[in-house]
């Protein structure tokens, strides 16, 4: 499918993605899903899911909405989209030169990985240096690892890394919603320290500095809306998020934006599932 026209595109298949995606298609529309990974977004890298009430895991979750997305007649396609342009209909394309026209783009794309805006962040990255907990957590097991961030997935992990880490210490403003038993240091990391791999990070806080023992650093800051393909001319808030009113539509006509990638998003299942049905209720709205 090098070129083809939708209803809709929705550039992203994390849980907010599929959302919007199956319920414009439950609609009869035309929806097309592209990711440059697998269906599910965070998702995959959850193993638990501790705001949900449902026992299934972060995988379950992501196979179930791909499963009603397709059921629902979504097109999945794979491939990194780099530039959306026109005014309706869009056209959507990709790295790999692949174009596709839809009425109506949906934005789900969420967050790029954190950093620590550290020059030896390069050098640690797959020695140390994570941002996945279920991914490389049992690596350390009965090790120090420290988790940079408390805010979005920060404390999700960091009650993950708890199972099988000997110590975790999370760095990073106070915040009330950490795992018992997981320690706590209200400051920022300024340095990390090893040789073949991370052997302790500095961290500052209260002007002071000290250096903590660590194998691993799971990194939850730094991280920006991965939008980078869009217009300078949509609206963003001060961080780079995307403006969105409260169906979900940006500043531009038939475009709209869902999950963590929009201003305000908290960073919860839960929000991002009903970020995309308002959304995908939006779309029909306008195209129907």
């Amino acid at each position: 499918m090098s070129n083809a026209s939708f209803d809709v595109i929705v550039v992203g298949a994390g849980p907010a993605g599929l959302t919007a995606a199956t319920g414009a298609a439950r609609a009869g529309l035309k929806a097309f899903c592209i990711d440059k990974l697998a269906p599910g977004g965070a998702l995959i890298n959850l193993a638990e899911l501790h705001e949900v009430d449902s026992h299934e895991d972060g995988p379950q979750v992501a196979s179930r909405l791909t499963d009603e997305a397709t059921e629902a007649g979504v097109e999945l396609g794979f491939g990194e989209v780099v530039k959306l342009s026109g005014s309706g209909p869009w056209t959507v394309e990709t790295a790999d030169g692949e174009q596709h026209t839809g009425r109506a783009v949906v934005i789900a794309t969420g967050l790029a990985k954190g950093t620590l805006g550290l020059p030896e962040e390069g050098r640690f990255e797959g020695l140390g240096l994570s941002h996945c907990a279920s991914c490389d957590g049992p690596l350390y097991a009965g090790r120090p690892v420290v988790v940079a961030g408390t805010e979005g997935w920060a404390p999700r992990e960091a009650a993950e890394l708890q199972v099988v880490a000997g110590d975790v210490t999370v760095v990073g403003k106070p915040a009330a919603s950490l795992p018992d038993g997981v320690h706590h240091l209200d400051g920022r990391i300024v340095a990390l320290e090893g040789g073949d791999g991370i052997e302790a990070v500095v961290v500052e806080s209260g002007g002071a500095r000290k250096s903590i023992p660590a194998s691993a650093v799971f990194v939850y800051v730094g991280q920006s809306p991965a939008a980078e393909f869009l217009a300078e001319t949509l609206a963003r808030d001060a961080t780079g998020h995307i403006v969105v009113d409260e169906g979900g539509r940006t500043s531009a006509a038939t475009v709209f934006a869902a999950g963590d990638v929009r201003a305000g998003a908290r960073h919860y299942l839960t929000d991002a599932i009903a970020d995309g049905q308002r959304a995908g209720q939006a779309i029909v709205q306008a195209l129907k």
